[in-house]
């Protein structure tokens, strides 16, 4: 039997960006589908032993191990490097990251440098578009980054036509090697969490929406929470509950501001801010709302609106050109994300509905995550 191609995979729990750890751990599961002789070793680049055991025993991929990202595999050597680079930024021990055939996505750093292929993943490209949301540094950062990534012969891996082009129209003379790649989610059997308990852990109604998005500016809470109090005006209660991280360091007072609206114009029974929940209780949460609501302003390709195809679960969402090509031959409804009055309307319609329908006539999304972890090998080839 051939030797398996050996992929490092850069991974860290992070549930301030809980959607870069979704990535990693779905292309893992999407890898698990594929024919056992063409399933890659996998080298989980990750700095604490205990979320690869955590990957390793949830995800149940049979070839995988652990590399700690900083390359050091004796203790005293990471202690050392620790703390020569928090003082001089150089580490003393440098143990390079060795017998990878590629490594993904890539960060600059040269522990990770004798890979035979570096491929990177930018996620999206909102800072040159909705700059209000970030600060200077970050703005600076990223687009020093991407200057830099452009002009090489590495790899570059996009999640969808929308990002490539804005990525050609913001870098028309690129160097680099462009794929995109659609991710697709696979989820964790969530049907033994039982429904009626998760009502009363979170105080919910049995009939509502839910929005199932980190508190950050772009995502566009406020909107929803408008549609609900033009709601409210004409005698409808509908409850919403949102699920996600609750802080957003670019603006830490979004998610104050969001409270205030709440209090001000009296919509506690309405509304429901769960925070970060389990991800299993999350996706029953989703499964058996009404609809799933997606108001972002700005995506790279959602994971809430992979979630809800998945699910084949109804979708109120934002009417940007992502949504479009991540929705194609849908029964979505789109909306305008600045008009909460039409999103009332919506909404309302919704509740009018004797059934709410699925979101495709058939749902075939398992070709979906086949196709991710193929069109994968075939790009990191």
């Amino acid at each position: 039997m051939a030797e398996r191609k050996r992929i490092g995979l850069t991974y860290s729990y992070n549930e301030g960006w809980i959607g870069g750890t979704y990535y990693i751990e779905n292309l893992i599961s999407a890898l698990n589908t594929l024919d056992d002789k063409d399933k890659p070793h996998i080298s989980l680049i990750t700095n604490y032993k205990a979320d690869f055991k955590s990957v390793k025993m949830r995800l149940n991929y049979p070839y995988i191990s652990f590399q700690r990202a900083s390359g050091e595999k004796n203790q005293v050597f990471q202690f050392v490097n620790k703390v020569t680079r928090r003082l001089f930024n150089t580490s003393v021990f440098n143990q390079k990251i060795s017998n990878l055939d590629i490594v993904f996505p890539y960060h600059e750093c040269v522990q990770q440098s004798l890979a035979k292929k570096q491929f990177h993943w930018i996620a999206d490209f909102q800072e040159h578009f909705t700059p209000d949301y970030f600060d200077t540094k970050s703005i600076k950062d990223r687009k020093n980054s991407q200057i830099i990534l452009q002009a090489s012969s590495r790899h570059l891996i996009l999640s969808s036509d929308n990002a490539f082009q804005h990525f050609q129209s913001l870098y028309p003379l690129y160097k680099v090697k462009v794929s995109v790649l659609p991710f697709a989610v696979t989820h964790p059997d969530f049907s033994t969490i039982d429904f009626s308990l998760l009502l009363k852990k979170y105080s919910l109604p049995s009939q509502y929406l839910i929005c199932p998005n980190q508190f950050w500016k772009h995502k566009n809470h406020i909107t929803i929470l408008k549609a609900v109090n033009d709601l409210k005006q004409q005698g409808i209660n509908i409850t919403v509950a949102f699920t996600g991280n609750t802080s957003d360091y670019r603006n830490p007072g979004y998610f104050n501001e969001l409270n205030e609206y709440v209090e001000t114009n009296n919509l506690n029974d309405q509304i429901r801010f769960l925070g970060f929940i389990d991800r299993l209780d999350q996706l029953q949460l989703m499964n058996n709302a009404i609809a799933v609501v997606q108001p972002s302003l700005f995506e790279g390709w959602s994971t809430v609106v992979e979630d809800a195809k998945s699910m084949n679960k109804f979708l109120l969402v934002s009417d940007i050109d992502i949504h479009r090509e991540q929705l194609q031959n849908s029964k979505a409804v789109f909306f305008d994300p600045l008009n909460h009055e039409k999103l009332a309307e919506e909404i309302k319609s919704i509740l009018m509905t004797e059934v709410v329908p699925t979101l495709f006539e058939d749902n075939s999304y398992p070709l979906n995550i086949s196709e991710f972890a193929n069109k994968f090998l075939s790009i990191t080839r």
